[in-house]
């Protein structure tokens, strides 16, 4: 489930294994032991696994990540591929099984949605043909709208008045970032003063799996900014590309998307609550361009704000962050850009509309995104080979549409009730339409029901 390319923060299917030198983690005392054996698939798992990895036979790199039993992977891959129609027929036999089957409701709805999206993905592989709307809408679970672009404009006169220098917004966008860049020798250093504090602050919050640990590598050519690999048994190996700029101001958002408490928290909090504890063999494995990643991505989008919330983050940068980056920073000038940037987050969403359903193309799509998105012509040329590819062109709505669906539900009820709903999203089976419905009960003024949080409860961080 890619950031996109240049922008990457995400895993990225890549058959590759990084040289890169190790050059941080955290629960170390994991790195010798044996990964447990996986639990067996049921027969509605098993179905959905086989599926899913017939899909992959036919569109590579549908399976962002597996830990179940090798065996049914192994089977799934073993002869003839099945064909676009025999996938169809089994994701459409699969959805009928949901509809009968005597299990969870939460698994019904999660897997239900899923599946959905499955079949959106089989039809267009058996030559279907439905607009790009009606494609996000059935693989994501979200309706893909358009952003104003006078929303962008008052963000762009904000941004106007607080930028130093000359020249546009754009090219004083870029110059303003620049000063943030980390020197190559500095990188690790400053990732291992982040790292360990964004674990302690999420450790605040919620359980750690026993035995957690993220592998931290830097490396070179690759296509994307940095990737989570979620290998399994709550390890992870996250890599940044050094080939493009890290940012020491955004190096600790950064940091917690794709670790604490973003994506690897949320795997493994999954892998180990829902696979090995509750037997639900869904979450044995991940999948792209279904409704998952928009979970995913709203989680990770706002994971440092659940760990560093208000002022703290600019704190914790002026502190900890930059002395150790040789970089010297404005916090009240980086809280004002950053708020007014907020506002650009559905640009890509534009470009993505414009290019797949106006009919734009791609350079009047890279000037839009330079414009509007206040991006280089490089990063804007980038931005754009990522919605123009087949697998990934209905990604690019997962980040802001996550962003604000999950921040609804998370600022819509009791202060003192924001924790635990982060929590029900690491931990339990949650998808878009099901957090559109808890916003609309936050609404109505009746409470939510988010799931079974505390009736299993992690014991001693298990």
């Amino acid at each position: 489930m890619p950031a996109g390319i240049a922008w990457g923060d995400r895993r990225r299917r890549n058959a590759e294994m990084s040289d890169a030198v190790a050059i941080g983690g955290s629960g170390a005392e994991g790195k010798d032991r044996l990964m447990t054996s996986p639990p067996t698939l049921d027969p509605i798992a098993r179905h959905y696994v086989t599926l899913a990895f017939g899909i992959e036979r036919q569109v590579p790199g549908y399976v962002d990540a597996y830990v179940g039993p090798a065996e049914v992977r192994e089977e799934a891959l073993t002869g003839p591929a099945p064909s676009p129609d025999a996938l169809l027929d089994a994701a459409r036999a699969l959805a009928m099984k949901l509809a009968e089957a005597d299990i969870a409701e939460s698994r019904v709805g999660f897997l239900t949605t899923q599946v959905e999206a499955m079949i959106a993905t089989c039809r267009r592989l058996a030559g279907e043909d439905f607009s790009y709307t009606d494609e996000v809408r059935a693989c994501f679970d979200i309706t893909p709208v358009r952003t104003p672009e006078a929303t962008f404009a008052d963000a762009i006169a904000t941004l106007d008045q607080l930028l130093p220098g000359e020249g546009s917004v754009s090219e004083r966008m870029v110059a303003w970032r620049q000063q943030f860049v980390l020197r190559p020798e500095w990188v690790q250093g400053v990732i291992d003063r982040v790292l360990p504090e964004c674990r302690r602050r999420t450790a605040a919050i919620v359980d750690l799996p026993e035995g957690d640990e993220i592998e931290v590598r830097l490396v070179r050519d690759k296509p994307w900014r940095g990737y989570n690999w979620y290998l399994g048994d709550a390890r992870s190996r996250v890599e940044f590309n050094t080939d493009l700029p890290i940012y020491a101001h955004s190096l600790p958002d950064l940091l917690c998307h794709e670790g604490y408490p973003g994506h690897h928290l949320e795997h493994a909090l999954k892998d180990r609550r829902l696979y090995r504890k509750r037997g639900y063999g869904e979450h044995a494995i991940q999948l792209i361009n279904t409704p998952e990643c928009v979970i995913s991505e709203g989680i990770a989008t706002r994971a440092e704000e659940a760990i560093f919330p208000g002022e703290e983050r600019f704190q914790f940068r002026r502190e900890r962050v930059y002395p150790a980056a040789g970089v010297t920073g404005d916090p009240a000038r980086e809280a004002a850009i950053e708020t007014a940037e907020q506002a650009l987050r559905g640009v890509a969403g534009n470009a993505a509309l414009m290019l797949h359903v106006e009919g734009e193309g791609e350079a009047a799509v890279e000037r839009y995104l330079q414009e509007y998105g206040l991006r280089s012509a490089e990063e804007a040329r980038h931005q754009v080979r990522f919605i123009a590819d087949p697998l990934w062109r209905g990604y690019i709505f997962t980040y802001h549409a996550g962003y604000d669906l999950l921040g609804a539900w998370l600022d819509g009820g009791p202060p003192g009730e924001r924790e635990a709903r982060f929590r029900t999203l690491l931990t339990e089976q949650v998808y878009p339409s099901l957090v559109t419905h808890w916003i609309a009960e936050d609404k109505a003024g009746r409470p939510s029901e988010p799931g079974p949080l505390d009736e299993d409860p992690f014991a001693n961080g298990q």
